[in-house]
């Protein structure tokens, strides 16, 4: 058993997955009826400030598109961890690098980062990256507890090809967030 017996259960896994369809269903439906009602004086984008300060600056698409990659995530972290224990036997550890750093960059978008939009995909590349050390540190500890032998890689090899996916699902994101607040 690798974690929790509920998690065993894949019920739970493609709830998120589904989750994760539905959420990019509504948010290319709300970017295709933003493009459809661009000439109206309707203001699509969603600004929250904290003592007179922007902290959020975003659209309701973009959020509903994050919402999707971390339910698309997380249930595909559970299905393949806790379900089908595919990494123990397979690469999948890259493909959910990617998928997470796609979710931490968007988290990450969704803030209001700086006047500079230029600095903002530096910025959100740099979340994911930190997102990065702070697993790899976490795996590296796991196995120094726990002793080799595990189904955790912590060569530099592995390393490098985890931050070399993470970097390439960020600048993924980067792009589509220009389609989503042209």
């Amino acid at each position: 058993m690798h974690g929790p017996e509920w998690l065993a259960n894949p019920t739970f896994s493609i709830i998120l997955v589904v989750a994760g369809f539905f959420f990019i269903y509504l948010s290319l439906r709300t970017k295709k009826e933003h493009r459809l009602h661009q000439h109206s004086d309707e203001h699509s984008g969603i600004e929250i400030q904290v003592m007179e300060k922007r902290i959020i600056d975003t659209n309701r698409g973009w959020i509903l598109f994050t919402l999707s990659l971390g339910g698309l995530a997380l249930g595909s972290h559970f299905i393949s961890e806790y379900v089908f224990h595919l990494y123990d036997t397979t690469p999948i550890d890259s493909f959910t690098h990617g998928l997470s750093a796609m979710g931490i960059t968007a988290i990450v978008l969704n803030f209001y980062l700086t006047r500079k939009r230029k600095m903002y995909y530096p910025i959100s590349i740099g979340a994911a990256w930190i997102g990065f050390i702070i697993w790899e540190i976490y795996e590296w500890i796991h196995v120094t507890i726990s002793g080799p032998g595990g189904f955790i890689q912590t060569e530099p090899i592995d390393m490098a090809i985890d931050l070399w996916v993470d970097t390439l699902g960020a600048l993924t994101i980067c792009f589509i967030y220009d389609e989503f607040t042209d």
